[in-house]
């Protein structure tokens, strides 16, 4: 298959995600909502890409404010589930910003493929995974594979380190075939199809929000 038609139809399989997503919002716990909404942006980015990409020949304008607003209701999430203290989230957040303008606007254009924030908040989102598993290694008494915040995480893991690694040689110019290339990113899209599944059965797992009940 070819590598494009390849990663179109690895990365639309977030659609499974979204509509599991959907069926679930009303009952699915308040503190993942900023994911439900990651996921569905997720699909949104996806859907205008493939449409700029067959209109345009480009997408990356809308990727670059994609993957700022992607690493925003990360954070965030990662601030619901109390893994980052509210000084720690504001100080990340405005650590974010800044890289992503001097990366969009100062040191390339906002339409470039720009890969020096996709780096950096990459490795942001693998610290705070990893210390959240780490977390969850040590207070959780019970099996963490149906665990939600267990399965969520190790799929950030596994697809933003990958992602970590591929934006580094675009970032530093460096020089291999365009086959290299290919196969490379074709290793990211399976990393990202493999996550989009994980996401879904996490968000199978997410237990209901607690019904409010008067107090007599």
């Amino acid at each position: 298959m070819h590598g494009f038609l390849l990663n179109i139809f690895l990365n639309h399989y977030i659609l499974i995600a979204a509509c599991i997503a959907a069926i679930r919002f009303k009952t699915i716990a308040k503190d993942f909502k900023p994911f439900i909404f990651l996921i569905w942006l997720g699909l949104l980015n996806e859907t205008v890409s493939l449409v700029l990409i067959y209109t345009k020949g480009y997408n990356t304008l809308n990727s670059n404010i994609y993957v700022l607003i992607e690493c925003l209701l990360i954070l965030y999430q990662f601030y619901c589930w109390a893994i980052l203290t509210k000084r720690l989230h504001f100080s990340l957040l405005f650590a974010s910003l800044l890289v992503w303008v001097l990366d969009n606007l100062l040191w390339h254009p906002l339409t470039a493929d720009n890969s020096v924030f996709r780096i950096f908040y990459s490795f942001l989102i693998i610290c705070c995974s990893v210390k959240q598993v780490n977390n969850l290694a040590e207070n959780e008494q019970s099996s963490l594979i149906k665990n939600p915040v267990f399965l969520i995480c190790a799929a950030f893991i596994m697809y933003y380190s990958c992602k970590a690694f591929v934006e580094a040689f675009n970032a530093f110019h460096i020089h291999f075939s365009l086959v290299w290339y290919r196969n490379v990113f074709t290793i990211l899209y399976i990393a990202d199809f493999i996550s989009n599944i994980i996401y879904a059965i996490a968000l199978i797992c997410i237990p209901r929000k607690q019904a409010f009940t008067m107090q007599y």
